[in-house]
């Protein structure tokens, strides 16, 4: 039995202190009504996102066209980078991505955050088999989860995700089939 996980990074979002709240910008709700038109013609059974308010803006018109609510999922939030603000976010990112072992205080490593999002992954495979899912997340651990199941998925390719941006990730069972970015 095929599922078809879509994977949406959330659009562009204006910067905040608090992670938790980030609002997306203009463009970034711009880019989220035109989702709307991306998912129109598919069968779209669940969304799901994760607890973060631009995660879930992104993915929140397309719940609505669809008549759906969304359930929030906290391991498809975005990692922990530190408490304390990093001056070189993309240096200290590329040193992740080369150790998924590293990370800072009270941060995560990208192994770490890869192990939370492909468990995730999998429950939502079991529970939801054979439907068609959005799931709303974040840059980062889509990347990793990316990673997980090919390695071509590096920081390169990481750096010149979009925003938003969409995967669709088709299984049979809980193996999988193919990936394929869908063009926005």
């Amino acid at each position: 039995m095929y599922t078809n996980i879509y994977f949406v990074r959330h659009a562009e979002v204006k910067y905040t202190p608090d992670e938790f709240i980030r609002p997306l910008t203009e463009k970034g709700q711009a880019d989220a009504t035109r989702l709307v038109k991306v998912f129109k013609d598919i069968n779209i059974t669940r969304v799901i996102s994760s607890p973060y308010k631009r995660a879930v803006s992104t993915v929140e018109l397309i719940a609505k066209d669809k008549c759906l609510d969304i359930e929030t999922i906290d391991d498809f939030k975005e990692r922990k980078v530190s408490d304390a603000y990093i001056e070189d976010f993309f240096s200290f990112s590329k040193r992740q991505w080369e150790d998924f072992d590293f990370c800072l205080d009270n941060g995560e490593t990208l192994r770490i955050t890869q192990d939370r999002g492909i468990k995730a992954l999998y429950e939502v495979l079991r529970k939801y088999k054979g439907e068609n899912i959005i799931i709303g997340t974040h840059g980062t651990i889509l990347g990793v989860i990316l990673n997980y199941f090919d390695e071509k998925y590096n920081y390169d390719f990481w750096i010149k995700m979009k925003m938003p941006d969409v995967f669709r990730f088709t299984f049979n069972d809980e193996k999988i089939e193919y990936i394929e970015n869908n063009e926005i």
